[in-house]
């Protein structure tokens, strides 16, 4: 395969790490950049380096992909512009790793699958937890059996993260570029994991939402009901003190817990058992989706994953507002 001309949409700071890694590929190059900001377009391209000197800048995706052959793209943008500018690269037989959400409704989900299926471009989400080596034994750990069939689900997510959700600081706090807040945004990634660890799939969804006055949510509390009658409680905040991460499976014959900065758990029969962190055998999203495209490795976080966070997202959203649950799907 000849080298690989990416051009990168939405040049903020998950976007330059993603670009570190193709720039540092050998048989890539980074030819255009694009970000109505040119101050996000000089930073981006200085922090490149050499590698990104010869780079063109666009304030217009369109118009950089009129103008530029391209191979594959990089999407770091507001998540409500991400469905029309996947599809957009994707008619254009461009392959396409994009920042989560991949899409902010179930219907743009499904659409992107199709158009990726039918054009045989690989479409990528960048959720970084598919590559950690202990999201991914856990995965295991229930897939084998380890605790039994999962009945019970807890979630936290805790993080200091309001000013950026607070009305009018950053376009996370705008609900027409977001589609939601802290639940739409860093909520994406909990949904994901709990989803792909469990291997369950949502049935229904009880809601509580509090934006505490801004235009967005700040705090939520979801119960789900699954398929195979197995519930979870998932609370969400974005103003608390500190980041704290936890996921607890449970199972008649265990529970799996995973922690922020903690080791996995095992406890099997009143056994605990610490479990050395493993040596991960998953890649970085870009170095996996530099892969794929090669025909080296499989997606590790396919737009499947898309669709089944942007169902639970839309369900949870529609409950809130109407105070009651609401069906997943």
């Amino acid at each position: 395969m000849s080298d690989l001309r990416f051009g990168h949409i939405g040049l903020g700071g998950a976007s330059r790490g993603h670009a570190a890694i193709v720039n540092g590929d050998a048989g890539s190059t980074i030819v255009a950049v694009c970000d109505p900001s040119a101050e996000a377009q000089e930073s981006f391209v200085t922090a490149l380096g050499e590698g990104g000197s010869s780079a063109k800048r666009y304030t217009d995706c369109t118009e950089m992909l009129a103008a530029e052959e391209l191979d594959a793209v990089v999407i770091a943008t507001p998540h409500t512009q991400h469905a029309e500018q996947i599809r957009t690269c994707l008619d254009a037989g461009i392959h396409v790793m994009v920042e989560k959400p991949m899409a902010t409704t179930a219907r743009d989900a499904r659409d992107l699958i199709e158009a990726s299926e039918s054009g045989g471009k690989v479409l990528a989400i960048a959720y970084q937890r598919h590559g950690d080596g202990e999201f991914i034994k856990a995965r295991e750990l229930i897939q084998s059996g380890a605790i039994g069939d999962v009945r019970l689900i807890h979630v936290l997510i805790a993080q200091n993260c309001l000013s950026i959700f607070e009305t009018g600081a950053t376009w996370r706090a705008d609900p027409e570029l977001s589609g939601g807040g802290h639940f739409m945004d860093t909520g994406s990634h909990i949904n994901d994991m709990m989803l792909w660890i469990s291997g369950l799939e949502p049935k229904r969804v009880q809601a509580f939402i509090s934006n505490e006055g801004n235009l967005v949510d700040v705090n939520t509390s979801l119960t789900v009901e699954f398929t195979n009658g197995a519930v979870a409680s998932m609370s969400y905040t974005s103003l608390a003190p500190e980041w704290r991460e936890e996921f607890r499976f449970y199972g008649p014959d265990g529970m799996i817990r995973i922690g922020k900065g903690e080791p996995l758990l095992l406890c099997q029969h009143n056994r605990d058992q610490v479990l050395p962190r493993p040596a991960g055998n998953g890649q970085r999203p870009a170095d996996n989706f530099l892969a794929a495209i090669r025909g080296e490795a499989e997606v590790q976080a396919p737009p499947i994953c898309g669709l089944r966070v942007a169902q639970l997202t839309e369900a949870a959203y529609a409950s809130a507002a109407s105070g009651k649950p609401h069906h997943v799907g």
